[in-house]
């Protein structure tokens, strides 16, 4: 009995371990592959190139961003009110060149679709945060089809005399399903973009452990 307990309490800490959770952190929660734009220099989408519209940005590792009017990729200063600002110069969280937004309505937004799925998904975002106003930003885990894996609001306040801060915020899924990313509402700033396809070594052992413990309960009932 005290065995099928201990099973049965391995199974539940590696389903937790497991279960999809929003992120909502000071710096990264992860490692992955990470998309700095330090590459791009002001780049504005959409835009027309020889009478075409072009509304979507190829940023290699698979992954491709688009957006709503308008956003600038390779942005190096960008002004967040309340909030403080955002520099070239950047901070151990980023550096370097980044996404900023001044979307032309208040539901705008980018997003990021990668050609293989991801388990884990973040980025470093600060917003421009009005003074004596509700604030917030939406963010979005999308499936294959499109259709909302899950989402949440977070709303970031930094000082009005700092530079270059923010949060790293995104999503940790159980499996690697989560074939888009978005951001919506409001003006901010994102750097450091950070996928990931595998699940962290810890769920592994979680895993192994609870699998283990069944295995010997088994053996236990057989005999």
């Amino acid at each position: 009995m005290k065995l099928a307990t201990l099973t049965l309490a391995a199974l539940m800490a590696v389903t937790s371990v497991a279960q999809a959770a929003s992120i909502d952190a000071s710096s990264a929660t992860f490692a992955g592959t990470v998309i700095d734009f330090n590459d791009f220099d002001g780049y504005l989408l959409p835009q027309f190139d020889a009478g075409n519209l072009i509304t979507s940005l190829n940023l290699g590792s698979g992954v491709t961003l688009t957006t709503t009017p308008f956003a600038v990729v390779g942005q190096n200063a960008f002004d967040l009110d309340q909030n403080g600002l955002w520099s070239v110069v950047g901070n151990g969280n980023r550096d370097g060149n980044f996404v900023s937004t001044a979307f032309s309505n208040n539901n705008g937004s980018i997003n990021f679709t990668f050609a293989t799925p991801m388990q884990q998904v973040g980025i470093f975002a600060n917003q421009n945060q009005a003074l004596f106003e509700n604030n917030s930003l939406q963010l979005l885990a999308y499936d294959f089809n499109g259709n909302v894996l899950e989402s949440f609001n977070v709303s970031i306040d930094t000082d009005v005399n700092n530079y270059d801060e923010g949060k790293f915020v995104g999503f940790a899924r159980a499996s690697a399903d989560i074939y888009g990313f978005g951001l919506s509402n409001g003006t901010f700033v994102v750097d450091n973009l950070t996928i990931s396809a595998v699940p962290e070594p810890e769920t592994y052992a979680m895993f192994l452990a609870g699998l283990g413990l069944l295995g010997a309960a088994s053996r236990r009932r057989s005999a």
